[in-house]
């Protein structure tokens, strides 16, 4: 495991992230009674589940599961046992990067992130599901939590993520290699769910591109949208900038030299590697959550 500097960054306790925790859980709730009955077979068996196996009645059985037309039959009970299904196994990778302390709303990414992960956790919790909790702060797994279906072992997960440290070194978090230590924890094929604010990284997208081989891979992007209530601010700044004759003669000049060397770098082996990196992480599926102003 990797140190991590302190961070200034005071730590939610534990009342606020019961609190969060009962929040999301209210959300979900609301959206998803009804929707997930059906979609997939879950552990716990019920009267309308499908069978796979018939044979006698032990002591013990549910006597729901009593097949009485054929109890009739055979002149001996009889029962028909419902199927079920293997539990998922998911992995969520947090990252908690410097850049997910930005925040120009009333909330930061990271804060948005943990909102993420409680909600994944939700959903899959009351599916019969399992998710284990990673984050990372400087490239490695800096923190591992085992998987968990219940309310206070996902409650323990968010309250370690949000007691982490923060990256404090300059550049960014390493995030491929991050991504690529969790290949190597969930052997088990399952879903492994990636929330980050996603720097452009052509590394990222190979290690996701080939994490996708082996799992349902989902990239959660959070992002915040604040600043775009000032791009027609901006916009008009720049029009007003570009009416300086030596101003606009300089923009569209380095506008030419961009597009040249454009064209000539789609012509090297470079561009082609990096388009087929592209084109094999478009497999991934990419939810954004953005903050909203």
């Amino acid at each position: 495991m990797a140190t991590v500097a302190p961070d200034t960054t005071p730590a939610r306790s534990r009342a606020s992230i019961d609190a969060l925790l009962r929040r999301v859980e209210l959300r979900v709730g609301r959206r998803l009674d009804g929707v997930l009955q059906g979609e997939r077979r879950g552990r716990r068996p019920g009267p309308g589940g499908d069978v796979s196996l018939t044979r006698q009645y032990e002591p013990g059985d549910d006597v729901r599961w009593i097949d009485w037309p054929l109890t009739a039959r055979t002149g001996e009970a009889m029962v028909r046992v419902p199927e079920l299904e293997p539990v998922l196994t998911a992995w969520a990778l947090v990252d908690r990067s410097a850049s997910m302390r930005f925040g120009s709303a009333v909330t930061t990414k990271g804060d948005l992130a943990l909102e993420a992960l409680a909600g994944l956790g939700t959903i899959l919790r009351r599916r019969g599901d399992r998710l284990g909790v990673a984050a990372s702060a400087t490239g490695g797994l800096d923190l591992m939590r085992p998987p968990v279906g219940d309310r206070r072992g996902l409650s323990a997960s968010l309250e370690a993520v949000a007691r982490m440290p923060g990256g404090e070194r300059e550049g960014r978090t390493d995030l491929a290699a991050a991504v690529a230590a969790v290949g190597k924890v969930a052997r088990h094929r399952g879903a492994v769910f990636v929330i980050s604010d996603f720097p452009h990284s052509d590394a990222l997208e190979n290690a996701l591109g080939t994490l996708a081989r082996r799992q349902e891979v989902f990239a959660v992007e959070v992002r915040d949208d604040t600043m775009l209530r000032y791009s027609e601010a901006r916009r008009q700044i720049f029009e007003a900038l570009l009416r300086d004759s030596v101003l606009h003669d300089l923009h569209f000049a380095a506008l030419q030299r961009a597009e040249a060397q454009l064209a000539e770098f789609k012509q090297t082996d470079a561009y082609r590697t990096m388009a087929a990196g592209l084109k094999k992480a478009g497999g991934v599926p990419i939810t954004a959550v953005a903050a909203k102003p």
